[in-house]
Order: structure tokens, then C-alpha cells, then sequence
């Protein structure tokens, strides 16, 4: 009896040491889990249901960026030197190439041309002359005078030189160095009272 008496009371001081461990436990775990549910961790919201806010680290400045968002570091940006040769007004060009200054004017044929002078018929010379010879246009009897009228009607030259080649050339030159050889006639009459017409010309 005495060894089933000691048997039985060690069984349940067993069972009972077993079931405050567990009663211990237990209450272990529901502190835990209030203590838990009570302080929220670091770094996270005590609100539930929010997005938590990472803590910048010391060292940083600036509001702290989200979860997900990445945060580039400020730098001054570096600004490109300005060329001036870009944002200076282009020049205008006050110098003539001395080319230009050489050229002929733009009414100049080539040396050596040919154009056709008055043209007028054996008729129309005998009516001119009989004409001149009644005291009308008195002029034709020069032959320089022919030569000015010539030009000034064809070309429109108005302030020309002369000079007389041969008998029957008569050289003119313009203002603006333009220069034609005039090759004249007396179609009609020779000698003074013969009236002068241009036959034909050429540029020099």
C-alpha cells in the first residue's frame, strides 16, 4: 500500500507540474500577443489599414519618401558655357569684293558685237535728203551729230565722248565706260550737203 500511495502522488504532482507549465505558457502568450497588438513596431503605422512611412535615416535631409519611391540626391545641374560666336548678331558686309567694282556694266555686250544701224532704204535716204536739203534737220549734215542721235535713240546715252577713227567711224563712249565704233554713210549726196546715216556697229 505505502508504494502505491508514493506511486499515485508523484503521478499527479507530475500531471499538476505539467499543467502549471502549461497554464504558464499560455499565459506567456496571450502577454505577448497584447503587448504586440498594443505597441506597434518601428517604422510602422499604429492605424491599420494605412501605408507605413519609412524613417529616413540619420545624415539625410528632406521629407521621407514613401515605400516604392526612390529618391534621387539633389545635385546642382551643370550648365553648358555659351559659345558666343552662337548668340552674336551676324555682321553686315560693308566691303565690295574689288571684282565686283571691275565688271562691266550689265548692258555691255562683248568686245566686238555687231548690231545693225538705222537701216533705212534707198527711198527713205532720198526723202531724208530732199528733206535737208528744204533746211529741216540740219543736224544730219554732222556726222557726230548723227552718231549722239544714234546712241541716245538706241541705248538712251545722254552724256557720251566722241572721237572720230576715219572718215566715216565715229567712236562714242558713255558715262559708264560703255564704247561702240559707229560705221556712217551718205547714202544720198557726197561732200557737205550729203546728209550721214548709220549703217552698222560695234562694241569695243
Amino acid at each position: 500500500m505505502p508504494e502505491r500511495t508514493s506511486r499515485t502522488s508523484g503521478r499527479l504532482a507530475r500531471r499538476v507540474g505539467v499543467m502549471v507549465l502549461g497554464v504558464l505558457a499560455g499565459a506567456a502568450v496571450i502577454c505577448g500577443c497584447s503587448n504586440s497588438s498594443t505597441t506597434p513596431p518601428l517604422g510602422s503605422s499604429a492605424i491599420s489599414g494605412t501605408t507605413p512611412v519609412a524613417v529616413a535615416p540619420s545624415g539625410t535631409s528632406g521629407a521621407p519618401a514613401t515605400s516604392g519611391d526612390q529618391v534621387a540626391p539633389s545635385q546642382p545641374q551643370a550648365q553648358s558655357p555659351i559659345n558666343p560666336s552662337e548668340t552674336a548678331a551676324p555682321q553686315p558686309i560693308t566691303s565690295v569684293p574689288a571684282d565686283t567694282a571691275q565688271q562691266p556694266p550689265a548692258n555691255h555686250p562683248a568686245p566686238g558685237t555687231t548690231f545693225a544701224g538705222e537701216g533705212l532704204t534707198i527711198q527713205q535716204a532720198t526723202d531724208l535728203q530732199k528733206s535737208v536739203d528744204g533746211g529741216h534737220q540740219p543736224w544730219r549734215l554732222d556726222r557726230v551729230q548723227v552718231a549722239k542721235s544714234f546712241v541716245q535713240g538706241r541705248f538712251g546715252w545722254t552724256s557720251v565722248q566722241t572721237s572720230t577713227d576715219a572718215p566715216t567711224v565715229v567712236v562714242v563712249t558713255n558715262q559708264d565706260g560703255s564704247k561702240v565704233a559707229l560705221n556712217l554713210a551718205q547714202p544720198a549726196t557726197q561732200g557737205d550737203h550729203g546728209i550721214w546715216v548709220v549703217e552698222t556697229g560695234v562694241w569695243s
